[in-house]
């Protein structure tokens, strides 16, 4: 059985309700199109994105204090959990 031709039109909507943040299953709803060609479609743009410029690498002080103040981070929101476990008591 020959699957229907979805049109440019079709695939944008379903790209950018995908960008969105819709659920596949509610995009193929609202775009009358099957749950595994909003699959397909989805991932075929995921294999046509060009590659990125890679990361421009940290030196060791920046590393060192991006781990500092993400240690620091943890620390507090460890403390916010303690808090609200212990308000729930």
């Amino acid at each position: 059985m020959a699957r229907k031709k979805i049109n440019e039109t079709i695939k944008q909507n379903v790209l950018e309700a995908h960008k969105s943040g819709l659920p596949m299953r509610k995009i193929a709803k609202e775009c009358n199109v099957s749950l595994s060609s909003v699959h397909r479609i989805v991932k075929e743009k995921a294999l046509q994105k060009p590659r990125g410029v890679p990361a421009k690498k940290m030196s060791k002080a920046e590393r060192l204090k991006r781990i500092a103040e993400l240690e620091t981070r943890i620390a507090e929101l460890e403390n916010k959990i303690l808090d609200l476990e212990a308000r729930k008591r």
